[in-house]
């Protein structure tokens, strides 16, 4: 008897205390719902400035491919500390209709991105297309340079050596490789998105595995098209970063790019010697790209 009543007070003390390990023990079999609810089918993981924006808009309009309100999580990059269920819950409103559940995602080609996404999504299909990296590497300048506050290409590219090492695709290719079939990744060049969007955007929806004959409104019109630079300009001026941000990710954002397709900006010409040396940095990690992707690059490489 009294080792029964001991018993008993030693299990409602353990009750008591131990409330929070049973907290932390249980979730993981809401987690395991939310995953087996929610498949997440593929990934569009980069790289920036090569027309991954009008993509997603061209992914968007397909009936059978389903992509979350808000574009870019940045959870296997920036946002991973939030937990699986907070990303998967993002994709809670695709329908059966959906055939193909995803995002398109710049930041997900980064070396450290790679492993997380194998570890939750190892069967997941991705996508990555890349441009010239020089090209890539002033556009992103271009695109940064007010709010970063560069004075000047060469400035950017020495405070920023991101710039530079997001062009190194061949390192993130196979990074990819030690974690992906080769079957299950998608490697496209925004030159062929540049030659014929119409072939582009078949390619893709091909490889998804969707409808490929359904007509998409974004074929004609502009990739990386900026918005408004000149208001952009001013409330960078004016410390008024957050409206930027909020505006650019808005519906008035998306139809001033529209607004917009068909007016090129107007680059400052790259200084020709730091041209000269980004082709001599880029030149051996083309080399492998080109091999890999038995592709010709040559162009890339041209002074």
């Amino acid at each position: 008897m009294l080792l029964s009543k001991l018993s008993h007070n030693i299990l409602r003390c353990f009750q008591k205390n131990c409330k929070v390990s049973f907290c932390v023990i249980f979730p993981s079999m809401e987690s395991d719902q939310l995953q087996q609810k929610v498949h997440v089918s593929f990934l569009m993981i980069g790289c920036q400035r090569s027309g991954t924006t009008w993509t997603d808009a061209a992914l968007r309009t397909h009936p059978e491919i389903f992509l979350p309100e808000k574009k870019q999580s940045y959870f296997f990059d920036k946002n991973y500390s939030n937990g699986i269920d907070w990303y998967l819950e993002r994709f809670q409103a695709a329908q059966p209709k959906h055939k193909a559940i995803g995002e398109v995602a710049t930041g997900y080609c980064l070396l450290d991105a790679i492993p997380l996404m194998a570890k939750h999504l190892p069967d997941c299909k991705l996508m990555m297309v890349m441009r010239n990296p020089i090209d890539r590497a002033y556009s992103n300048y271009q695109s940064r340079q007010v709010e970063e506050g560069w004075s000047n290409f060469e400035e950017a590219l020495e405070s920023e050596p991101d710039l530079l090492e997001r062009g190194h695709y061949i390192d993130q290719i196979e990074c990819l490789m030690e974690h992906y079939i080769r079957e299950n990744v998608l490697f496209l060049l925004y030159d062929d998105l540049s030659d014929s969007d119409t072939s582009y955007i078949h390619s893709v929806y091909s490889f998804l595995g969707v409808n490929c004959s359904v007509a998409t409104k974004m074929i004609g019109q502009r990739k990386n098209a900026a918005m408004f630079p000149t208001l952009r300009k001013w409330l960078h001026q004016c410390g008024l970063k957050s409206i930027v941000t909020l505006l650019s990710k808005s519906r008035v954002g998306d139809t001033v790019r529209r607004s917009r397709k068909s007016k090129g900006r107007a680059y400052q010409p790259m200084n020709q010697k730091t041209k000269e040396r980004l082709v001599n940095h880029f030149a051996p990690y083309n080399k492998r790209l080109s091999l890999f992707l038995n592709r010709d690059l040559s162009a890339w490489n041209e002074q």
